[in-house]
């Protein structure tokens, strides 16, 4: 896999802040909206993965918690691969939406260059894949008062916890801390595109899916019989934790599949 190191350093951001803010907003209402679409192909008819396409904004979480809720078992299968195609969008809620996928264990594939949202949106995978493409850090712009807000003239800028929130959840997926503080200390709206090994660093599980593997899975030898016991393994070991995960969300709907199927699922072998 080759990757490609760029890192683009931004000015200091000044009173202009607002104005940027307001065009950012501006440009993802003209851009294609996100789009959740099950990919069709399952001979039981049920989908067999998931698509989403288009920029993150808000309230996009709580349209794929809708569509889940709508049918459970297309939700239980698409999440064996999530193909991603997000063009940008809200930090805020790309790190809400990953935070939501994050306990059902997705498998994600990026296929293209994919930065900010998308980035974060992919992190979230529990198996991470990357056949072609780049995947680019993105500081997020500065936090902006609400309209009408007073301020005072000597006011302290507002506190902003979107780059705790962000460091914490890159770091928590594997990211190297030194990279994301060097991410987070650069302008706004500033890319880094992870290197190979950077990448390698990151890992296509991770850390807590990563020491789950390591302590209870076979060790992945540099052959495709191993390489097949661990994904396997992987399947298994992650069915009742998906299981439990996919049960919260599906909290108040009486849905027959799933009302046969969950406690299969929660007692599956861990």
């Amino acid at each position: 896999m080759s990757t490609v190191k760029r890192f683009n350093t931004g000015r200091e951001v000044s009173g202009a802040a607002r104005c940027l803010a307001l065009l950012a907003l501006w440009l993802a209402s003209c851009a294609h909206a996100l789009e959740f679409d099950y990919l069709p192909g399952r001979p039981d008819g049920v989908a067999r993965g998931m698509t989403l396409s288009g920029v993150v904004a808000p309230g996009d979480t709580d349209k794929l918690l809708g569509l889940m809720r709508r049918s459970p078992a297309d939700a239980w299968s698409a999440l064996g691969r999530v193909e991603l195609n997000i063009s940008g969008g809200d930090t805020r809620e790309a790190l809400l939406l990953a935070d939501t996928l994050v306990g059902l264990y997705p498998h994600m594939v990026v296929a293209a260059d994919c930065a900010g949202a998308c980035a974060i949106v992919w992190l979230a995978g529990a198996w991470r894949v990357l056949p072609k493409g780049k995947i680019g850090i993105e500081k997020p712009p500065p936090f902006v008062s609400p309209a009408g807000a007073a301020l005072a003239t000597d006011a302290p800028p507002p506190y902003d916890p979107l780059p705790d929130q962000l460091r914490t959840y890159l770091i928590k997926q594997g990211v190297p801390p030194l990279l994301v503080e060097q991410v987070l200390a650069s302008g706004a709206g500033s890319v880094y595109w992870l290197t190979e090994k950077d990448i390698n660093t990151t890992g296509v599980w991770p850390p807590y899916y990563f020491e789950k593997l390591r302590t209870n899975c076979p060790l992945l030898l540099h052959n495709n019989e191993a390489f097949h016991a661990l994904r396997r393994c992987a399947a298994r070991l992650i069915v009742s934790q998906k299981a439990f995960a996919l049960d919260r969300l599906l909290a108040g709907v009486n849905d027959p599949w799933w009302n046969e199927n969950r406690d299969i699922f929660k007692n599956a072998p861990r």
